[in-house]
C-alpha cells in the first residue's frame, strides 16, 4: 500500500512516520517546511527505500494533482495544518487557506485518483469548552462549538471531509485528539514553552486566571490510534 502523509515533517506527522516506517508500505511525505516543519524530525526516514519526501504546499492545486497522478496513493493521512491558537488571531487568512482550502485540494485529488480512504487529523478544540464544574464529557456525536480561529478552520475542514463522503462516497475517517505532547514539539506550545522558560529562568506564562483544565495525550499514543483506521 502507498500512503500520502501531509505535514509529515511537523510534530505529530513526524512521530507518525517514525512509528510506521519499518513496515512494508510505501510512504510519501508532502511538507512545505514552514516554521514548524523540520527534516531533522524524519532524518531516519530520508534514506529508506520505502520513503519519499516532496517539498510542496498542499494549497498548490496543480502540483498536488500531478503528485497524485504520478504516485497513485491508496491512503491519505492529512496532518498538515496551521495549529497555534494564538497565531490564528492575527493570521486568519493563512489558517483558512491552509486548513480549509488546502484540505479541499487534497480531497479533490483523492476523489479524482481513487484514494481508498482519506483520514483527517482534527482536534478536540472543535467541541469548544466546558465549564470547570461541568460533569459532561465530549463524545464523537457531541455538538461542535469552535471558539477560536484555529478550531473554526478545523471544523470547516471537517465539514468538507463529510461533504466528500456524502457527495462522492469517499471513504473517510476523522480523529479529534486532545493536546499532544512529546519530543520535538515547537517551543510555542504550552508544555515545551514552560519547560524552556523554567530552564532559562524566565517567567512562566499563565493563561487567564490559571484555573483552566486541558486533557493531554502523548504523541505516540495518538499515532498508534491514527494507524488503526488506515491499516498500519
Amino acid at each position: 500500500m502507498k500512503y500520502l502523509i501531509t505535514g509529515g515533517a511537523g510534530f505529530i506527522g513526524s512521530h507518525y512516520l517514525n512509528y510506521v516506517i519499518d513496515n512494508d508500505n510505501q510512504y510519501v511525505c508532502i511538507d512545505c517546511l514552514s516554521y514548524a516543519g523540520n527534516l531533522d524530525n524524519i532524518k531516519d526516514c530520508l534514506n529508506r527505500p520505502n520513503f519519499k519526501f516532496i517539498k510542496e504546499n498542499i494549497c498548490n492545486k496543480d502540483k498536488i494533482d500531478k503528485i497524485f497522478e504520478e504516485e497513485k496513493f491508496d491512503y491519505v493521512i492529512h496532518f498538515a495544518a496551521e495549529t497555534h491558537v494564538d497565531n490564528s488571531i492575527d493570521n486568519y487568512d493563512l489558517f483558512y487557506r491552509t486548513n480549509v482550502l488546502g484540505t479541499k485540494v487534497l480531497l479533490d485529488a483523492s476523489v479524482k485518483y481513487g484514494v481508498k480512504r482519506f483520514h483527517y487529523v482534527s482536534t478536540d478544540e472543535v467541541y469548544g469548552s466546558l465549564d470547570l464544574d461541568s460533569n459532561d464529557v465530549f463524545k464523537e456525536d457531541s455538538k461542535l462549538n469552535p471558539t477560536n480561529n484555529y478550531s473554526k478552520t478545523k471544523a470547516l475542514a471537517e465539514s468538507l471531509v463529510f461533504e466528500y463522503l456524502n457527495k462522492y462516497d469517499l471513504d473517510i475517517t476523522i480523529t479529534r485528539s486532545s493536546n499532544n505532547y512529546g519530543l520535538n514539539q515547537h517551543k510555542e506550545k504550552l508544555i515545551p514553552k514552560i519547560i524552556d522558560n523554567a530552564l532559562n529562568n524566565r517567567d512562566i506564562p499563565i493563561y487567564g486566571d490559571g484555573t483552566n483544565k486541558r486533557d493531554w495525550l502523548y504523541v505516540l499514543d495518538n499515532c498508534i490510534a491514527i494507524g488503526l483506521p488506515v491499516g498500519v
